[in-house]
């Protein structure tokens, strides 16, 4: 895999002729494809959720509820029965996620490189804007916050969300556990996203069981653990601080307990719209003190069918 740092620096060095005046005279256009390395950089759950291509103010589904009858055996003359679904439809905005970075005046004076402090700084940007564009994926909740699009958790149909325990204090995950969630998928389970701890949890339970551990090729090149043919990927923004409710069935904190959660993913009907992509933008210089650019993107997590996601609460 490049490394995104080494790829900045050279991309900005070619673009110089060796005099810095400012960030918008050396950042070359090829700095947004280097900023989606980062951002991209080891980490698979960006890679692996489809992303589309968008327009408009967002994306709108016709969701179909299907009537009563259902097709059936008839006698020769008989008449049959119809009932025509019912359809709604579903929003999915855009959002707009966003940082702003900047290197100060006397960085610059007595850095060894200009070059090298506004790499660092992108660097760093960079993985703030992947820390919230993952916990948006994971945890947003437009009722909550209007400015988030809503995430696997609150995207997910009711039916579908799966208590370990019967109370608050959670229960142990199951291989029967994990079979329940992939056949709850209307579709083909995709990805299973869960925590680190999770994840070891899992391979403990095919271990005990004397299952292989079997480990897939996923994109961007990783080679990730599997269940039941299934890629498991892991985010840090899945946090094993939950608290869930007295019936153990939802979520009522992601802090202050020792609880997780792992979500599964049919990706065929689950993906990311992007209106404007991954974009590096230099702001006009207002003061002698800073150089100011902003790193942004405007997207919304699409679920064409609320059942294509399932998530099992309240693991200890």
């Amino acid at each position: 895999m490049l490394n995104p740092i080494s790829e900045l620096r050279r991309a900005l060095a070619e673009n110089t002729g060796g005099g810095y005046e400012g960030i918008a005279d050396i950042l070359p256009k090829e700095v947004d494809k280097i900023i989606t390395q980062m951002v991209e950089h080891l980490n698979p759950l960006r890679q692996n959720i489809p992303r589309k291509p968008g327009s408009g103010a967002g994306v709108y589904i016709n969701r179909r509820t299907p009537g009563a009858a259902k097709a059936a055996f008839y006698a020769d003359t008989d008449s049959f029965d119809e009932e025509t679904g019912t359809y709604e439809q579903v929003e999915f905005l855009y959002k707009t996620i966003g940082t702003q970075g900047k290197v100060t005046r006397k960085a610059r004076a007595i850095g060894s490189k200009y070059v090298d402090i506004l790499t660092a700084e992108m660097e760093a940007k960079a993985e703030d804007f992947k820390d919230k564009e993952e916990y948006a994926i994971c945890w947003g909740d437009s009722s909550a916050n209007a400015k988030e699009f809503d995430g696997l958790y609150k995207l997910c149909d009711s039916s579908n969300i799966i208590p370990a325990g019967s109370d608050n204090t959670g229960g142990d995950l199951t291989l029967a556990l994990l079979d329940q969630a992939l056949d709850a998928i209307r579709g083909m389970p995709s990805l299973i996203v869960c925590s680190k701890r999770t994840r070891r949890r899992i391979r403990a339970l095919l271990q005990a069981q004397q299952r292989f551990i079997n480990m897939v090729k996923v994109k961007g090149g990783f080679e990730v653990l599997s269940y039941n043919e299934v890629p498991i990927l892991v985010s840090n923004q899945i946090p094993d601080t939950q608290q869930v409710s007295a019936s153990g069935a939802t979520i009522t904190s992601l802090t202050g307990g020792n609880l997780s959660t792992l979500f599964v993913v049919d990706t065929s009907k689950v993906f990311v719209s992007e209106l404007t992509p991954l974009t590096v933008q230099p702001l006009a210089k207002e003061s002698s003190q800073y150089d100011k650019f902003d790193i942004f993107a405007d997207e919304v997590l699409v679920a064409r069918d609320p059942q294509a996601i399932s998530c099992i609460v309240g693991i200890r």
